[in-house]
C-alpha cells in the first residue's frame, strides 16, 4: 500500500501531458492518416506549381538574362537593378533574386497581380501568425516545430507551398496538441503565455505589416527606385524580424511588469483566461484576412462601372475580373507566360493555393478531432458550412483561424486543468 501511495504522489508531482485520455474515434484516426499522406504530396505539388513551372514558362530565363548584364533594369521597368544590399556576396545574390521577383507585385500597371498580392499579403501574414502561435504553445516547447524563425527563413527562400506542408506534417507527428488520443493534457499543451498572446499582434504589425506597407509605397512619387528595392529587401526576412521583436518585447515588458525580479516570467491561467487572451490574437488574424480579401474579391466581381467615380488607381484595378486575379493557367510545361509579371503572378497563385490548402486540411483535422473527442460530434455538415462561409469572408487562412479558435474553446471548456505558471 505504501509503495502505491508513493507512486501516486510521484505521478502527481510532475506536470504531464498524458492524463485522462480519451480513445481516438475511428473517423479521426482515418482522417489523420489521410492528412499525413496528403501533406507530403501537397509539398511535391507545390514544388511543381512554383519551382518547376517558373523554370518552364520563361520566368527563370529573365533572371538568367539579368545576371549576364552589367547594369540591368528591373523587368518591365526603367529602374536600374540594385546589386548591393549588405556587402556580403552570398546574401546579396539571394536578395537580388528575391527583390527582382517581388518588384512588380504592387505596381498598378499589373492590376491583376496587385490585387492578388494584397489578398496574398493578408493570407501569408495570417498563416505566419498561426505558425508563431503553435511555436509558443507549452506542449510544443523545444520541439522542432517551435523553431518557427528557422522554418520561416526557409519558407521565404524556398517557397511557402513547399515548406509549410512539411512543417504541418512534423506538427502532426510531434505535437501533443495534435497527437491522439486527446484528453485533459490537450488543454495544458495548448497553453500560451498571456504576455506572448498580448504581444503577438504588435509583433506582426512591426515585423510584417509595416515592412509590407513600406514595400508598397509607390515609386517614384513617394519613394525612389533604390529605396523601393531596399524596402523589398527589408521585407524578405520578416520571419526573423518577428521572432526577434517577439523575444525583445516579451523580455522588456516582462521585466518591467515584474519589477526586474523575475525576468521573462508571466502568470497565465488555463481555461477562460487563456481563451480571453487568445481571442485578441484570433480576432486580429481574421480581421487582417477580411480587410485584405473582401475588397479584392468585390472589386473583381463587381462591374468596373461601380468604380468610375473613384480614384484613377482604383478605376485601373476595377477593370480586372475574377478570373484574371484568381485563376492560374493550367500547369502545363509547354505554356509560356507573356511577361515577367505574369510569371510572378502564377507562381504566387500556386504558392498560396497549395500552401493554404495544406493549412486548411490540417486545421479541419484538429477541429474535427477535438469535436469527436470531447463532444462526440462526427458530422460534416456544420463544419463544411463554417469553412465555406469563412472562405468567402476571409479566405483560407481566415477560415483556418476560426477553426483553431473553436478547437481551443472546445478543448478548454471540456477539461479541468486548473492553472499553471509559465
Amino acid at each position: 500500500m505504501d509503495s502505491n501511495i508513493r507512486k501516486r504522489k510521484s505521478a502527481g508531482s510532475k506536470p504531464s501531458f498524458s492524463t485522462t485520455e480519451s480513445r481516438p474515434a475511428p473517423q479521426a484516426t482515418s482522417m489523420r492518416t489521410i492528412v499525413l499522406i496528403l501533406l507530403p504530396l501537397l509539398s511535391v505539388a507545390g514544388a511543381f506549381g512554383t519551382l518547376v513551372l517558373i523554370g518552364a514558362n520563361g520566368t527563370a530565363d529573365v533572371f538568367k538574362a539579368l545576371a549576364k548584364q552589367d547594369n540591368p533594369f528591373l523587368p518591365g521597368s526603367t529602374d536600374h537593378q540594385l546589386r548591393t544590399y549588405t556587402g556580403v556576396a552570398p546574401i546579396d545574390r539571394q536578395l537580388i533574386v528575391l527583390v527582382t521577383f517581388f518588384s512588380p507585385v504592387l505596381d498598378v500597371q499589373n492590376g491583376a497581380l496587385v490585387l492578388f498580392s494584397i489578398f496574398g499579403l493578408g493570407q501569408f501574414g495570417a498563416a505566419w501568425m498561426i505558425m508563431m502561435m503553435e511555436g509558443l504553445r507549452q506542449g510544443n516547447r523545444w520541439k522542432i516545430i517551435s523553431f518557427v524563425g528557422t522554418f520561416g527563413f526557409i519558407l521565404q527562400n524556398i517557397t511557402f507551398t513547399v515548406t509549410l506542408p512539411i512543417w504541418l506534417f512534423i506538427h502532426l507527428l510531434t505535437s501533443p496538441v495534435a497527437k491522439p488520443p486527446l484528453g485533459s493534457h490537450a488543454s495544458s499543451a495548448l497553453l500560451i503565455s498571456t504576455l506572448d498572446l498580448k504581444i503577438l499582434p504588435l509583433t506582426l504589425l512591426l515585423g510584417y505589416i509595416v515592412p509590407s506597407i513600406l514595400m508598397a509605397l509607390p515609386t517614384p512619387s513617394v519613394t525612389s527606385p533604390i529605396e523601393h528595392q531596399k524596402y523589398i529587401a527589408l521585407w524578405q526576412p520578416f520571419p526573423v524580424w518577428c521572432v526577434i521583436i517577439q523575444t525583445l518585447l516579451k523580455y522588456v515588458i516582462g521585466t518591467v511588469a515584474s519589477g526586474n525580479a523575475e525576468k521573462g516570467k508571466h502568470q497565465s491561467t488555463l481555461g477562460a483566461s487563456y481563451l480571453n487572451s487568445a481571442k485578441g490574437v484570433y480576432s486580429f488574424i481574421t480581421t487582417l484576412c477580411v480587410i485584405t480579401h473582401l475588397p479584392v474579391l468585390l472589386l473583381s466581381v463587381l462591374p468596373s462601372s461601380v468604380s468610375q467615380n473613384s480614384s484613377p488607381t482604383l478605376q485601373k484595378l476595377a477593370v480586372e475580373s475574377f478570373s484574371s486575379v484568381y485563376l492560374p493557367y493550367f500547369p502545363s510545361l509547354a505554356h509560356k507566360v507573356p511577361s515577367f509579371a505574369a510569371g510572378v503572378h502564377t507562381f504566387l497563385q500556386w504558392d498560396l493555393y497549395i500552401g493554404s490548402t495544406a493549412m486548411l486540411i490540417w486545421g479541419i483535422l484538429l477541429n474535427r478531432s477535438a469535436k469527436e473527442a470531447f463532444r462526440g460530434e462526427a458530422g460534416w455538415g456544420g463544419l463544411v458550412v463554417k469553412v465555406v462561409t469563412w472562405l468567402l469572408l476571409a479566405g483560407p487562412c481566415g477560415a483556418l483561424a476560426v477553426l483553431l479558435w473553436e478547437r481551443d474553446a472546445i478543448v478548454n471548456q471540456k477539461t479541468n486543468v486548473g492553472s499553471k505558471k509559465l
